[in-house]
């Protein structure tokens, strides 16, 4: 991640005050398109990694979680509370 976007420094505080507490919730801080070309991704393939997390490397989440000064413990918590909203949400839907 090159030169680092000011908006990152927003998601620590966010993350302390209980405004962001899952993974997506980071994008209503700073624009998905800023995280998807700092990770060298298509826009198009990172929104859909973004609704199946599990598709995200360790080595991206590690680079998300520097580039947001979060540990990585905190971004796996990001990501596990989005998982887990995702498929409870799969698990209550009629069939």
């Amino acid at each position: 991640m090159g030169n680092r976007d000011s908006r990152y420094d927003l998601i620590k505080p966010m993350l302390s005050e209980g405004k962001i507490v899952s993974f997506t919730d980071i994008f209503k801080y700073i624009p998905k398109t800023i995280v998807a070309n700092d990770l060298g991704k298509k826009v198009d393939r990172f929104t859909v990694m973004m609704s199946q997390v599990e598709k995200f490397t360790l080595e991206e989440l590690f680079r998300m979680a520097a580039a947001c000064r979060l540990t990585k413990v905190q971004m796996f918590g990001l990501m596990l509370n989005e998982y887990v909203k995702k498929h409870e949400a799969e698990e209550i839907a009629p069939e």
